[in-house]
């Protein structure tokens, strides 16, 4: 499992987009179901997930080859998807996924150059 970084605000204002356009899958359940069914373009899962939680959804990334991205904590998720905590959500938009994950990418290059 990747590391998570420090997660970047606009991330979460992205993620929140996504929610307000009927973008966003909530809960570990939807999140398999629609990502089994090939409705998922990506994963976002709580660094403070649990350990069963965590191995399931990581499972579940390999198996359907959709990325998993690891971002704060429960509440700030959950913040940011209309939650008072939220562990899991999946995006089902390609366009929002592609532009949360180059700013992770652009995120973690810039933690490693320090």
């Amino acid at each position: 499992m990747t590391q998570p970084v420090q997660t970047p605000e606009a991330i979460y204002r992205l993620i929140g987009l996504a929610r307000r356009a009927g973008r966003v899958v909530l809960g570990s359940e939807g999140v398999e179901k629609y990502a089994r069914a090939g409705q998922l373009s990506l994963m976002i899962l709580a660094d403070d997930a649990g350990p069963n939680t965590t191995s399931r959804m990581e499972q579940v990334s390999r198996v359907t080859k959709i990325p998993l991205l690891v971002v704060g904590d429960r509440q700030t998720l959950g913040h940011w998807t209309g939650q008072k905590e939220r562990v899991v959500a999946g995006l089902s938009d390609q366009g929002f996924a592609d532009k949360i994950l180059s700013l992770a990418a652009a995120t973690t290059k810039q933690e490693s150059d320090k």
